[in-house]
């Protein structure tokens, strides 16, 4: 079992129309329950493991100042005939400049791996549910850009001569993102991370991503100190690891018919801005905790969604690393027994291991400003019971009553 705690708070300063300037502050903490060290042993030639249960802290911050701007640009060279009346391309470029101290210094420890005497840098929460935090100083610059794609096209709903354009987006987002460390004494340059995203028919989306190091290896797949391109023959790098997900969502018209659109913006009406961490933070408390975000306007609504993803790792025996391959399909959905009541599911299915890993069902009931939510997790590691009474608005949400209980199981 383990806990984690984020605070992040962040100033946008718009100085004209084309930057913005965010000056930022994150802090977290991280408690464990239990942390591993690792020794080697001459006789057995392999690393042995111990386990120490109790109470262990970690915690980090950092510092930023962001600046981003956008820049527009537009294809309207159509024919007269054609459907497609113009193309946009937005691009959004950013830049930041970013500093962290080194406050895991002491969670990390070197480690010899093999009878040549090599030796990797472990940390003591490595495996651990929340992992540990990246040891090292940083100070240095972050970029990215991030860009879409929209059409604007005739619409043919609506024949009348005067009849607006319809926009379609082409593809949500696209860039990439990476960092470099002036105070790293090597491996300066971070991995530079590659993303997609996009919409088809306005119910299924699809993402993918995959990290690019730029750094050579060795036989056995350990980074070296110096530039994959510098290697003798021209490479950018090495993937270390992708994943494509594909999720599609169907549900019945809302009882004041509201567009989905329209139900996003009245659900955050009431909410601060959120920075990007906050934002998956709280992604992250939806998922675990289903019951506390249901819409009672819409009766019922199903949710699906794949996933595949592929990541170096270490091989058991830290002889080297191996590509390991994962799959999952994840499924969500409630309906409405009364106006006032609803119940709902969420599933977890892991392909490699061909187990169900998770399954929570939940039961919520309307009060008025306030609601009452039941979440049940009978499967998987972590099974709980959790019963919630909390304010529906968003901005009173933690103001609310809350206990839980945890059954831990194999």
């Amino acid at each position: 079992m383990g806990s984690s705690t984020f605070y992040s708070n962040s100033i946008i300063i718009t100085t004209n129309r084309a930057f913005q300037i965010a000056p930022g502050i994150s802090y977290q903490e991280k408690w464990y329950s239990r942390k591993f060290e690792r020794v080697w042993n001459d006789t057995k030639r392999k690393i042995d493991t111990s386990i120490e249960k109790g109470f262990f802290s970690s915690r980090d911050i950092s510092f930023s100042l962001g600046i981003n701007t956008a820049i527009f640009g537009k294809y309207e060279k159509f024919g007269k005939n054609s459907n497609i009346r113009a193309i946009r391309h937005v691009i959004r470029p950013n830049m930041s400049i970013n500093y962290k101290p080194d406050m895991a210094k002491k969670d990390y420890y070197a480690v010899k791996i093999d009878t040549t005497g090599r030796q990797y840098r472990f940390s003591y929460y490595d495996g651990t549910i929340f992992g540990p935090f990246s040891e090292g100083k940083y100070g240095g610059i972050g970029f990215g850009i991030d860009n879409n794609l929209e059409a604007k096209v005739k619409n043919k709903k609506d024949t009348a001569a005067d009849a607006p354009d319809e926009k379609i987006r082409l593809i949500d987002g696209f860039g990439f993102n990476g960092g470099y460390n002036f105070l790293a004494d090597s491996f300066q340059l971070s991995p530079i991370t590659f993303y997609a995203r996009s919409t088809l028919f306005e119910k299924i989306n699809i993402t993918a991503g995959a990290t690019l190091d730029p750094y050579d290896v060795d036989s056995l797949g350990f980074r070296k100190k110096e530039y994959a391109w510098k290697s003798g023959k021209f490479s950018p790098g090495h993937i270390v690891n992708g994943n494509v997900a594909v999720s599609a969502t169907f549900q019945s018209k809302s009882k004041e018919n509201k567009t989905k659109e329209k139900q996003i913006q009245e659900n955050n009406s009431n909410q601060l801005p959120q920075t990007m961490e906050e934002q998956m933070m709280q992604l992250e408390y939806v998922r675990q905790n289903p019951a506390e975000f249901v819409d009672f306007d819409v009766p019922w609504n199903v949710t699906v969604s794949y996933s595949l993803n592929f990541s170096r790792q270490f091989r058991a025996d830290y002889s080297g690393f191996k590509t390991e391959l994962y799959s999952n399909l994840n499924m969500n959905g409630d309906f409405s027994l009364t106006p006032k009541w609803k119940v709902g599911m969420q599933a977890y299915y892991d392909f490699k291991t061909s187990k169900l890993q998770s399954f929570t069902t939940f039961i919520t009931r309307e009060l008025h400003c306030w609601q009452l939510s039941i979440n049940i997790t009978p499967v998987g590691l972590y099974r709980s019971f959790n019963i919630t009474v909390n304010p529906k608005s968003g901005m009173l949400r933690d103001l609310k009553i809350n206990r839980t209980r945890y059954f831990y199981g194999t």
